[in-house]
């Protein structure tokens, strides 16, 4: 005698998943969605439009043609040999239309002190060391760039440091004295 069994009807409304293969809920798809999306979003944007200051603004350039038109050769010699308080003197901004520091020249000025040599700057490695590896001259030192329509500030450490203070400062790459050689 066979038995046959008979298989139930079936409808594919009623009809459920086999075991271990449950869907998503649509909620937690629509969450991982937005975390992405936020996510990228953090990571896309320029972290200085997310805090209150901007660090690129530090207004490194004065229009050329102004610095002319209110200080005579006099007050240049002076001005060259008392340094401008670059703390108090911030009322220049940079414009890019007005200050491009990718044109320019390299100019030997001999008035210009270097920040540091390859004796007192503890960073920087015997190998790299000019002074150290028999170069006798140091007049390489105070070679500097000067844009066609600007006047660059010297650059000052505390001032750096300070509108830095607070913020995330990131570098890029294994090494970066030996990177840029």
């Amino acid at each position: 005698m066979s038995v046959l069994h008979r298989a139930k009807p079936s409808s594919s409304m009623g009809m459920k998943p086999p075991r271990g293969k449950l869907p998503l809920p649509l909620s937690v798809i629509i969450l991982v969605v937005c975390a992405f999306a936020f996510l990228l979003l953090l990571y896309t944007e320029r972290i200085s439009s997310l805090s209150s200051t901007n660090i690129f603004r530090f207004k490194p350039c004065a229009n050329r043609n102004h610095a002319k038109s209110h200080k005579s050769r006099k007050e240049k010699g002076a001005m060259e040999n008392n340094p401008i308080n670059y703390e108090t003197d911030d009322r220049f901004e940079f414009d890019p239309n007005e200050c491009s520091v990718a044109h320019g020249k390299w100019v030997f000025n001999s008035s210009f002190e270097p920040l540091y040599s390859d004796k007192t700057c503890p960073y920087l490695d015997p190998q790299f060391s000019c002074v150290t590896n028999g170069r006798p001259d140091s007049d390489y030192r105070h070679w500097e760039w000067q844009p066609d329509d600007c006047i660059l500030p010297r650059f000052n450490p505390k001032i750096a440091l300070r509108k830095l203070q607070g913020k995330r400062l990131m570098f890029v790459g294994d090494s970066l004295q030996r990177g840029q050689w």
